[in-house]
């Protein structure tokens, strides 16, 4: 697990929604009371919300619903951070 800044992040995420096959990419605060793990598979798109909002949703990759989801929630879960830790596999 590595420490980004947050805008480093956003980047990562776009990058993630444009890669195929299984990956999943974990987002956590610096007090790690919060996270949002978003993970791929076969054109699906799955957000896991915990902190602020606990909830887990799944989308198409096909349309653009799911990047206007993911960057809302990663909104939502770090609305004040500038440092992120990161865990990225696949």
């Amino acid at each position: 697990m590595r420490e980004i800044p947050i805008k480093q992040a956003h980047a990562i995420l776009k990058r993630f929604l444009k890669g195929k096959g299984i990956q999943q990419i974990q987002l956590l605060t610096k007090k790690k009371d919060r996270s949002l793990s978003v993970k791929t598979n076969k054109g699906e798109l799955m957000i896991i919300e915990q902190g602020y909002v606990d909830k887990i949703t799944n989308y198409s990759l096909n349309n653009g619903e799911a990047k206007h989801a993911l960057m809302t929630a990663f909104k939502r879960e770090f609305p004040r951070s500038h440092q992120l830790y990161l865990n990225q596999r696949g």
